[in-house]
């Protein structure tokens, strides 16, 4: 017992002069302090204090003296930091708004709602606070902020003249972004950012059009704007989402070459990924983009000018083909009108994977009312043992997706054309619903090709049929099929193949051989 005693004597007794050695150090450097304080602000009491420094404390341990000085100091450095609490409000106000227009070239529109806190570090919490634009006569509200809050130095706290901002801090604010602040944000940008951080969370981004309509909402996580000392720029650091998709953006601006910036853009979720170079030239901006998604590379050449986007691929590819396009985005109101050229189509990987990346995506974005796009996709050689030639056209339109008048042709048989369809989100499936009309230019060469037999063999000009296909399900539903004439009544036996098809879940066409004995079993049926 002796032994395990003394050896906590001893271990007492080291962390006793350890905090003793502590105490008198910081003893000494705010004894410093002080000195420089008094010397500075009252030079004839510092003898006073050097006398009373020399007074000797009977009875009283370096150890208990030392946590009374902690204590004390302690509590004036409290009070030191809750000096800005006895500043005036109104004054403050005024000070706190030419602070941020001079450091941050932002005019904040200040509320008196103004309160002040220690933790974690000294800062101004200011509610209902306002940003608007540069336009003296007509000034334009740009974000409406719930809570800004302002870090301040704790050097020379007695002096409010010269309260130094370390930083600020947005939370819980809307922006918006229109027309008419498109100047405001582009001069933002262009000058040199504050080397204090100035930091955006939790906060959202309007994107509206001229008639005040909410074209996209983007809610922002976190960002960063400052100036980047060694890099010589300034730059800005962004998570959040569009359209409910997590996205990083990185960008910078280099003042070495002040035209030219850089973006960088992550989306995770979809393993994709864009990176843009722009300059402004002639007062238009140029730029160049890539696209990495998946097998897919694409290089663009951007200009932007009286808000309409125009675009060119360069070298680009997706799988091992060569990739053209073409392309115009109307900025106000919103349209996008895109020409693609593939030299090879593998027609049903294609359509495949086109559904499995719309059931990646948020299908909120792909039918929202603010969207209107038309795109138009050709390859002469589809890689298909029926068919060479393809068109699809996809429209966006107002909420509605449609790809009427796409169509597949074939040199030796005819053409089948989609001429009335709808993809919709139904009870959370996607759900693809259309009426084509197969074109026979040539029926001999169609009956050798699906292997009809001769005596099955009658006038053939157009096949008509509708098709319902429940991705969720992968299950694909054939009804409404006719030849000829879709006023023409169909015989039982047709009828009940076409049941049998769409009720036997195991029951699928999955190649080409499976198309072919269908096809026969179907024609063998109508004209028995």
């Amino acid at each position: 017992m002796k032994k395990i005693k003394i050896k906590f004597s001893n271990e007492l007794f080291k962390l006793k002069n350890f905090f003793i050695d502590k105490f008198k150090k910081l003893n000494k450097f705010i004894e410093s302090k002080i000195v420089k304080f008094i010397n500075k602000h009252f030079p004839s009491k510092l003898n006073k204090y050097k006398k009373f420094k020399n007074i000797k404390f009977i009875n009283i341990s370096n150890l208990s003296m030392s946590i009374i000085l902690f204590i004390a100091i302690l509590f004036v450095y409290l009070f030191y930091v809750s000096i800005p609490t006895l500043y005036n409000k109104g004054v403050l106000q005024k000070d706190i708004t030419d602070k941020l227009i001079k450091e941050f070239k932002i005019d904040f529109s200040l509320s008196s709602k103004i309160r002040y806190f220690i933790l974690p570090s000294p800062h101004f919490l200011i509610e209902n606070v306002k940003i608007f634009d540069n336009n003296l006569k007509e000034p334009k509200e740009l974000s409406q902020i719930k809570k800004l809050k302002i870090y301040i130095s704790q050097k020379n706290l007695f002096d409010r003249n010269n309260l130094k901002i370390t930083k600020i801090l947005i939370e819980d604010a809307n922006f918006i972004f229109q027309e008419n602040h498109t100047k405001f944000y582009n001069n933002y940008i262009k000058n040199q950012f504050s080397k204090k951080k100035f930091i955006i969370k939790n906060s959202n981004f309007f994107l509206k059009d001229s008639n005040h309509n909410i074209i996209a909402l983007v809610p922002i996580k976190n960002i960063n704007l400052f100036y980047h000392e060694k890099k010589s720029a300034n730059q800005i650091i962004a998570k959040g989402k569009v359209f409910k998709i997590p996205f990083d953006i990185n960008w910078y601006r280099n003042f070495e070459n002040k035209t030219k910036s850089v973006t960088l853009i992550k989306l995770k979720k979809l393993d994709l990924e864009i990176i843009n170079k722009s300059l402004i030239k002639d007062k238009k901006y140029i730029a160049k983009n890539s696209i990495f998604f998946r097998n897919a590379k694409l290089h663009s050449n951007f200009q932007i000018q009286n808000n309409i986007i125009r675009f060119k691929s360069e070298n680009s590819k997706i799988v091992n083909s060569n990739l053209d396009y073409t392309g115009q985005i109307d900025i106000d109101p919103s349209h996008i009108k895109l020409e693609i050229n593939l030299d090879n189509l593998n027609l049903i990987k294609f359509l495949i994977s086109s559904f499995d990346f719309i059931k990646s995506l948020n299908v909120d974005f792909l039918f929202n009312k603010n969207l209107s796009a038309n795109i138009d996709i050709k390859s002469n050689n589809i890689h298909n043992k029926l068919f060479d030639f393809a068109k699809i056209l996809i429209n966006f339109d107002n909420g509605k997706i449609n790809f009427n008048n796409s169509i597949l042709k074939s040199k030796k048989i005819g053409f089948l054309k989609l001429t009335e369809s709808n993809l919709d989100f139904i009870d959370e499936k996607l759900i693809f619903e259309g009426s084509f009309n197969f074109n026979v230019t040539d029926q001999k060469k169609f009956y050798t090709a699906f292997q009809i037999p001769k005596k099955k063999r009658k006038l053939l000009k157009n096949i008509f049929f509708d098709i319902q296909l429940d991705s969720s399900r992968n299950k694909l539903n054939i009804n409404n099929f006719n030849i000829n004439n879709k006023k023409n009544i169909v015989n039982e036996n047709t009828i009940n193949i076409l049941n049998q098809y769409n009720h036997n879940k195991e029951n699928k066409i999955q190649n080409w051989i499976n198309l072919k004995n269908f096809t026969r079993e179907i024609f063998n049926s109508y004209f028995g």
